[in-house]
């Protein structure tokens, strides 16, 4: 049977199928018969993944939200915050490598781990030497280095374009 007459065959079969004209289970047996065996993905599973994906997004979000409380709003000690945050970019990272395939919440992640990594270093930069600007600037340097550098090799030009930016803003604070 030609490919073209398939597709439209399988789209009628959805349609009865989204419509109810038919029972699910004669429309599943019609989709496997004229798929060569094969159920074509159906609409239930494209909203059950867009529902995963807004669920890990708020997770992400809620997350970032509660390493940014620990970091300034609390008054643990800084070592603590600095182990909590690299806690954080584990997590992120982890789930950075799961999302892999997802466009958007890939980049959430990634950003929440590049995001955490920034909150750590500046926490570390005010360890190693609490008051001197220079030891922060080059952790800022660095950091927008490794946004830049991300963005090239994800192809990610808002990592890029946000490290450029970034790097300028630390340069003119510097001069200034």
């Amino acid at each position: 049977m030609d490919e073209m007459r398939k597709k439209v065959i399988i789209q009628e079969i959805n349609s009865w199928k989204e419509s109810r004209m038919l029972p699910e289970q004669y429309c599943n047996y019609l989709l496997a018969l004229y798929g060569q065996g094969e159920l074509p993905p159906s609409k239930s599973n494209e909203i059950a993944s867009k529902k995963n994906d807004i669920f890990f997004g708020v997770l992400i979000g809620t997350f970032f939200a509660f390493i940014v409380f620990l970091n300034y709003f609390t008054e643990i000690t800084i070592r603590m915050q600095m182990l909590m945050t690299t806690i954080s970019i584990l997590v992120f990272g982890l789930t950075v490598r799961r999302l892999k395939g997802r466009k958007i919440i890939f980049q959430m992640a990634l950003m929440g781990m590049v995001l955490s990594l920034l909150l750590l270093t500046v926490s570390l930069a005010e360890f190693m030497a609490p008051g001197k600007a220079g030891i922060l600037y080059i952790f800022l340097f660095i950091n927008c280095g490794l946004w830049i550098l991300l963005g090239y090799k994800l192809k990610l030009l808002h990592f890029s374009i946000a490290g450029s930016l970034g790097a300028l803003v630390t340069l003119y604070f510097l001069i200034i």
